[in-house]
C-alpha cells in the first residue's frame, strides 16, 4: 500500500489572504464602467469570498439579468494586466503557509491544488505567493464553471478531484477549504475534512459537516 498522504489544498482564502481587496477593487471597476453609482465594500466581499465573478455581480446587482451578469463576469476577465497588477498588490501567502506546505512534502507527501479559478489562472495566482515548488498538481476548473449553478459547485469539485485520484493510491486523503462546497467535495472523495476560517476578516467559527476546523495552517501537521 502507498505510505503517502494526499493533501488537497483549496487556494483562494486558506493558502492566500489580500485578494479580497483585490476583488472588491475589480467589482468595482466594473460596476463603474456599467454605469452603476452602487459599490461593494470589503465586509462583503469577505461574506462572498470564494463564489465565482457571476455570483458577486448577482449579489451585488440583484437587479440585473443574467445577459447582463454574464457582460460584467466577461467584463472583469477582460482586464488581464491591469487586473493582475491589481492583484500582485494585494495578495500573499496565508501565514505558515509554505512551512506547512514546506513539511509535507519534504516528508514525502503530496499537495495538491483544488482551485475555483480557471486552469491558466491557477498557476499564476500560486506564482505571485511563490508555492509552486510545494505543489504537486494544480487542478482548476475550466470555463463553463463561470456560469454553472452555485450549488453544483462542490460537484464540480468532487468530480475533479475524483478525476485526478483514479488509478492512484493514498494512504490517506485530507482536503482543506474555506467553504462547505469544499468539504462536500472532499468528503465525496472519502476525504478527512478541514475547514478553514481568518478570524483576522471578522470570520468566526461556524457550524460545518467538516472533521475538524481551524483556523490556524499548522494544525493540519497533525494529520502526518
Amino acid at each position: 500500500m502507498n505510505n503517502q498522504i494526499l493533501f488537497v489544498w483549496d487556494f483562494h482564502g486558506v493558502l492566500e489572504k489580500g485578494n479580497e481587496k483585490s476583488v472588491e477593487e475589480l467589482c468595482n471597476l466594473v460596476l463603474k464602467d456599467f454605469g452603476f453609482e452602487k459599490r461593494i465594500n470589503l465586509k462583503e466581499v469577505v461574506d462572498w469570498y470564494g463564489l465565482r465573478w457571476l455570483d458577486y455581480f448577482k449579489l451585488a446587482v440583484p437587479e440585473g439579468n443574467p445577459e447582463l451578469w454574464q457582460k460584467m463576469v466577461s467584463k472583469v476577465l477582460s482586464f488581464q494586466e491591469r487586473g493582475w497588477e491589481i492583484i500582485k498588490k494585494n495578495i500573499k501567502a496565508r501565514e505558515f503557509a509554505k512551512i506547512v506546505l514546506g513539511k509535507i512534502k519534504n516528508k514525502g507527501h503530496q499537495n495538491v491544488l483544488l482551485t475555483n479559478a480557471r486552469p491558466e489562472h491557477a498557476k499564476k495566482f500560486t506564482e505571485l505567493i511563490d508555492i509552486n515548488a510545494y505543489l504537486d498538481e494544480i487542478i482548476g476548473v475550466d470555463t463553463p464553471y463561470y456560469f454553472r449553478k452555485t450549488d453544483e459547485i462542490h460537484a464540480v469539485k468532487g468530480d475533479k478531484l475524483a478525476n485526478f485520484l483514479k488509478g492512484k493510491d493514498f494512504k490517506k486523503i485530507v482536503l482543506i477549504g474555506d467553504r462547505e462546497s469544499d468539504i462536500w467535495a472532499g468528503k465525496s472523495c472519502g476525504a478527512k475534512t478541514y475547514l478553514f476560517f481568518d478570524p483576522e476578516n471578522g470570520n468566526a467559527k461556524k457550524e460545518t459537516e467538516a472533521d475538524h476546523t481551524i483556523s490556524d495552517l499548522r494544525e493540519v501537521l497533525k494529520e502526518l
